[in-house]
Parts: C-alpha cells; structure tokens; sequence
C-alpha cells in the first residue's frame, strides 16, 4: 500500500508533468536527464502530529525544482521564466475551489513559495531553473 507522503509527492509530479513546457517530471527522476526543462519533485521537510483516537496529520513541505542546462541566460530565461506562473496556477489550482486536491491526497498547503536558482549541479551538469516549495501540505491520515 502506498504511504500518504509517498502519494501526495507522486501526485504533485503527475500534476507537475501536465504543465505546458514541462517535458519530463518522473515520480523518481534518473540521476542524469535527457529532456529538459525538467522538473524533480520531492519531500523537503515537515512533521507528523498526532489527531484525534486513529488519525495522524502529516505537515509536510514538498519540493519542485524546474531545472534546465545553463546554455545562454538570456534563452533560459525566456524558456524557463514563464513556467513561474503555470507551475503556480497547476499547484494552486488543485487546492482552490473545485480543484481535485492533488487526487485527493492532500488537504491544502498553507503558502507556494518560489526562488530563483542561478546555479545548480545536477549530476554533474550546470542548470539553472525555479524551485517551489509547497509549504504546511496538509495531509490528514486514517490510522
């Protein structure tokens, strides 16, 4: 049975994939990429309180870097810059309104925040991209 965490990551990375320009968001990225942008979605950081008699609430941070090579920062920018606002809407859209609620493994996050990475190794090869950082997901967990 797959665990609530395992889950909701997995369904961040399928929403992710959907994104327009988005050409690979594997639920378990290999170490070396061939297409890019790509984006790599994993669990950060957070904790797990205790609930109500049988329940458990995961708090969790989930992370998703969009990476590209470096090649020139102008045509990176260009390919990557745009993707800000439709990763935003893609996450922020599962939790508002009749939004699916990420196949309905998770409740909501409290914030999105997103940084600028200039200068990134992935497995040896110079990227640049954006990092959105899902912060306080809710998850609530039947015992």
């Amino acid at each position: 049975m797959t665990q609530a965490i395992e889950a909701a990551i997995a369904q961040v990375a399928t929403v992710v994939s959907g994104v327009s320009g988005i050409r690979q968001a594997p639920n378990y990225p290999n170490e070396t990429q061939n297409v890019d942008p790509f984006a790599v979605t994993f669990f950060l950081d957070g904790r797990i309180e205790a609930g109500a008699v049988g329940t458990k609430r995961n708090l969790i941070n989930i992370r998703v870097d969009v990476l590209a090579p470096q090649n020139d920062l102008a045509r990176d920018l260009a390919i990557l810059t745009p993707l800000v606002d439709l990763v935003s809407l893609a996450l922020v859209g599962q939790v508002s309104g009749t939004g699916q609620r990420f196949g309905d493994t998770i409740s909501t996050f409290d914030a999105l925040r997103i940084n600028y990475m200039p200068n990134v190794d992935y497995a040896g090869v110079p990227m640049r991209g954006y990092s959105f950082v899902m912060e306080n997901v809710k998850i609530l967990v039947s015992l």
